[in-house]
């Protein structure tokens, strides 16, 4: 009994450990920060009748306060012609923040964009990840992605959203889109996932 004791004492001291140094390589910073600018999604992953309607532009303080970034950018897209996209039924939408560190990045990422990106008012069907859809970031810290049937602002029309909350490093990313046959499926939705990840992952490798 004592040996196994003992073995489990080295076993939480090397558990305790790992966290601690995962910890403070977390929360050190990027000496060179990105332009943020550089980290917003493009039209070019997009099908064909998309175009970009809103932005890419820098969000001042008072617009997400809850989640507290210290720098935080918005895009948005939709189909040609949509006239939905102000209501929030239509398009896409991608946000990236930047907080001080991972660590404080972590902390909002599941105490905030998890609670709210997912949450489940106006959903008339729980998150769930769709059939067949085997995605998932090798890039992020963190990631969750999930869909859900809604009927937005009660206007009687269901639409199925998809979304995705990742978190990489300092920074954590924000994408949102309706998705239906006539405007994005889900081939087409994971070729946008994977335009996130790349430009994610050239831009954090060069600051390095």
């Amino acid at each position: 009994m004592a040996m196994v004791r003992k073995v489990l004492l080295a076993c939480l001291v090397l558990l305790l450990a790992c966290a601690a140094l995962t910890a403070v390589h977390q929360a050190t910073a990027r000496t060179e920060k990105i332009d943020m600018r550089s980290l917003m999604l493009d039209i070019s992953p997009f099908p064909e009748e998309w175009e970009r309607c809103i932005g890419p532009t820098q969000q001042p303080a008072h617009v997400h306060p809850e989640r507290s970034a210290s720098e935080f950018w918005f895009v948005g897209f939709c189909p040609t012609d949509s006239e939905r996209f102000e209501q929030g039924i239509d398009g896409a939408t991608h946000a990236v923040f930047r907080y001080g560190d991972g660590l404080e990045a972590t902390f909002v990422f599941y105490a905030t964009f998890l609670r709210q990106d997912f949450s489940e008012r106006y959903t008339i069907s729980p998150w769930s990840v769709p059939a067949g859809w085997s995605y998932t970031s090798q890039v992020a810290d963190r990631f969750r992605f999930a869909c859900a049937e809604m009927e937005p602002f009660e206007l009687g029309r269901v639409v199925t959203k998809c979304r995705m909350a990742t978190q990489y490093g300092e920074y954590v990313s924000s994408f949102s889109t309706t998705l239906e046959p006539d405007y994005m499926t889900l081939e087409e939705l994971e070729r946008v996932l994977v335009a996130i990840d790349e430009r994610m992952a050239l831009h954090l490798r060069e600051a390095d």
